[in-house]
C-alpha cells in the first residue's frame, strides 16, 4: 500500500492528495470538560496550542470531511472551536457529559442534531482530541478502503511490543495462566501479525454504527500508523509530558 509523501497539515508528517467522494462524512471531535487524570486537558495548551485545536485544525483542512463538529459541554472548548472558525450551535446535555457517557452515545446525538438541521451523513469520523497528530495520508487510505473494500469501518492501529499470544492472566494469588493456551510457545517468527487500536482514526458507515452500536464491527479494517507522533494518546500527566518532549524533539529536527 503506497502513500504520497509531502508537507503535512500538522507540519509533522506525510500527507496525500484529496479525491472527490460521494458519501458525506461528518468529522466529530468529542471533547467533554471533565477529566480526572489530566484536568482541563482539552483546552490546556499542548505544544503551543490548546490540545483540542490540534484535531480541529486537521479536520478543517482535510478535504474528505463535509462538516466538522465539536461535541462538548465545556464553554472553554466551545470558545476555542469558534475561534478556529467552527460553529458550535449547542453544548452537550448533562447526560452526555458524565463519566458513563460513551463515544457511541455522543456520536448518535451529534448525528441526530445534524438530521434535525436537515443534514444527513453516510459516514462519521471520530477524532479523539487525546491523539493530537494525524496524517492526511492515513485518512486517504481509510476513505479508499471504505470505498473499495467490503468493509464496514476503518480504524487506526499501531504495532504492539508484546504479542498477545505471549501474555498471561494472573489470579489473586499471582498464579499465571496463558491467555492463549497452546500459543504461548510459538517462536517470534511464527507469530501472526497483531496490532492495537491507537485512537487516532475512526471512520465508519453511519448505518452500520446505528445497527450494531460499535466502532469496530465485524468487517473492520486497520490502517497501520507507524510514526511515533501519530501514536500519541494522552491519558495521564506522564503521557502529556512524554508527548510534548517527543514533538519538541522532532520539530527541532525539521
Amino acid at each position: 500500500m503506497t502513500e504520497t509523501q509531502g508537507p503535512d497539515t500538522t507540519g509533522l508528517g506525510p500527507t496525500a492528495g484529496s479525491s472527490s467522494r460521494k458519501a458525506r462524512t461528518l468529522a466529530l471531535i468529542p471533547a467533554r470538560a471533565g477529566s480526572k487524570r489530566v484536568v482541563g486537558k482539552n483546552h490546556r495548551v499542548f505544544a503551543g496550542k490548546p490540545l483540542v485545536q490540534w484535531s480541529i485544525d486537521f479536520a478543517r483542512t482535510y478535504p474528505g470531511f463535509d462538516r466538522v463538529m465539536v461535541s462538548t459541554d465545556s464553554p472553554e472548548v466551545a470558545a476555542i472551536a469558534r475561534a478556529c472558525g467552527l460553529a458550535v450551535p449547542w453544548l452537550r446535555p448533562p447526560e452526555l457529559a458524565s463519566d458513563t457517557a460513551t463515544t457511541l452515545d455522543v456520536a448518535l446525538h451529534a448525528l441526530e442534531q445534524c438530521a434535525g438541521e436537515g443534514e444527513v451523513f453516510e459516514r462519521i469520523a471520530i477524532l479523539q482530541p487525546t491523539c493530537p497528530v494525524r496524517y492526511a495520508a492515513r485518512w486517504d487510505q481509510a476513505c479508499t478502503q471504505l470505498d473499495a473494500l467490503s468493509c464496514e469501518a476503518v480504524v487506526g492501529v499501531s504495532a504492539i511490543e508484546q504479542h498477545p499470544y505471549w501474555t498471561y492472566f494472573l489470579d489473586d494469588k499471582g498464579a499465571m495462566s496463558p491467555c492463549f493456551p497452546g500459543k504461548n510457545q510459538l517462536r517470534s517468527q511464527d507469530l501472526p501479525r497483531a496490532a492495537a487500536i491507537n485512537g487516532a482514526l475512526y471512520l465508519i458507515r453511519v448505518d452500520t454504527l446505528k445497527a450494531l452500536g460499535s466502532f469496530t464491527p465485524p468487517g473492520t479494517h486497520g490502517i497501520v500508523c507507524t510514526d511515533a507522533c501519530e501514536n500519541i494518546d494522552i491519558d495521564t500527566e506522564a503521557d502529556w509530558f512524554a508527548a510534548e518532549q517527543l514533538i519538541s524533539a522532532l520539530s527541532a529536527l525539521t
